[in-house]
């Protein structure tokens, strides 16, 4: 992943060099993510790299743009179409438009000769709509809040930069080859650092704001959230009974979805809880992991855990900003900040947890080019390699190959039969 700064100072995304690939190409370009994570940046971005070609721009939350482009989007196409070479059409925030799959179907098959279209949406609902129009048509990417290298990045390109040698030393270790821990100089600030991400999140509005309005512009970022694609978009009515719901989900990240318990707690039918829990995945907030499982006699298949793609907007959610040290549930919130960098990077995305139906746990098990590999997040000061008994069990029903403890500060090798453990702290994950 090489990635740096551009010349205006925009941060890279990781998905750019991807996009990129696909410019030239036939195939209509769908990104999805949620609100405010980036998309009309990216798609600014692709327009810089096609500066040599004619570019049209639509927002559809214009309602005028959308008006005209609903009364014949054959017209408005080609009206606009250059004369001896291919126009690319940037269509921002297309979920707003209806019948999207059928009219992209439609534009696709007049104008792929002469049109590029490369699109962005805020559903997941749509995507799917949109994709079973669009088999062999489209390529989809999906793009988050920045992940911690992003944010890194954007905060300081050299501790980036030595960062990134540590967490590539971590896939080379999956792939079996050796650790090779260097030194590391800016331990303190990337600690600081860390912090800062799982208090505030990383919305790229959020990130680069002065620390002072960093909350107030979380606190919009819900109300905008609700208002356009709860209310507006998705009609969802009782949108304080969906915020109570949704704060309820922010207090439970990394537990095990009870969803009986839930209805019977809060009064609320078991069938608008799972409604709500669906339209919260549909729209980047929350994310439901299943268990991973062989013996269903002895562990847990069914019940998932919840875990926010974001924890500045999960804080916010619940009105708590204070330091990670005081915060009862830090570790659950490093178990999300785990999460979160296992999912936004594509090629992970096969992540699952383990749970017996008699207790023992390992928070995560990351299917990794087709190996199971066994992940604990122990938020602690280590002296020496440590190593619990569900890690163990683990180990010695399923025999991985490799295995990986998550620290707060240690760095360490260890071998249990056939597994090599590696100790590593958390925030080169």
């Amino acid at each position: 992943m090489k990635i740096k700064k551009s010349k205006d100072n925009l941060i890279p995304r990781q998905i750019l060099p991807k996009v990129f690939s696909w410019l030239f190409e036939k195939e209509i370009i769908i990104i999805n993510g949620p609100r405010q994570a980036g998309k009309t940046t990216l798609l600014f971005q692709i327009k810089e790299k096609l500066k040599k070609e004619k570019v049209v721009y639509v927002n559809f939350e214009d309602s005028f743009q959308l008006e005209a482009f609903l009364k014949s989007p054959k017209d408005f196409v080609s009206l606009q179409l250059a004369k001896n070479k291919k126009t690319y059409f940037l269509f921002d925030e297309f979920q707003y438009v209806k019948n999207a799959g059928k009219i992209l179907k439609l534009l696709f098959d007049q104008f792929f000769e002469k049109a590029k279209f490369i699109i962005t949406g805020s559903s997941n609902l749509q995507i799917r709509e949109i994709a079973s129009y669009l088999v062999g048509r489209a390529i989809f990417f999906n793009l988050y809040p920045f992940s911690f290298s992003e944010f890194l990045l954007a905060k300081d390109e050299s501790l980036f930069k030595q960062w990134q040698t540590f967490n590539k030393n971590l896939y080379s270790f999956l792939l079996g080859k050796k650790f090779s821990k260097t030194s590391f100089i800016f331990e303190e600030k990337l600690k600081n650092l860390f912090e800062e991400y799982l208090i505030f999140g990383g919305y790229p509005a959020i990130v680069l704001s002065e620390n002072k309005k960093k909350q107030e512009r979380l606190f919009s970022l819900i109300e905008t959230y609700i208002e356009k694609d709860i209310i507006k978009y998705l009609k969802i009515g009782n949108f304080l009974e969906f915020k109570k719901i949704t704060k309820v989900f922010a207090s439970q990240i990394g537990n095990l979805v009870n969803y009986s318990g839930m209805a019977s707690e809060m009064g609320v039918s078991l069938f608008e809880i799972k409604k709500i829990a669906a339209v919260l995945e549909n729209t980047f907030v929350i994310k439901l992991i299943p268990p991973f499982y062989s013996n269903k006699m002895t562990e847990i298949k069914k019940a998932p855990k919840v875990y926010f793609l974001d924890l500045g907007l999960r804080n916010a959610l619940i009105a708590d900003f204070r330091s990670l040290d005081i915060r009862f549930e830090k570790g659950a919130m490093v178990e999300n900040f785990v999460f979160q960098n296992f999912y936004y990077r594509k090629e992970l995305s096969h992540l699952y947890f383990w749970r017996t139906k008699m207790g023992a746990e390992v928070d995560f098990i990351l299917d990794y080019q087709g190996e199971m590999v066994p992940f604990e997040v122990k938020y602690q000061e280590f002296d020496k390699e440590k190593i619990s008994r569900s890690f163990l069990s683990f180990c010695d029903t399923y025999k991985p190959k490799r295995g990986v403890v998550l620290t707060k500060n240690y760095f360490g090798q260890k071998k249990f039969n056939q597994t090599k453990i590696l100790f590593l702290p958390v925030y080169f994950i």
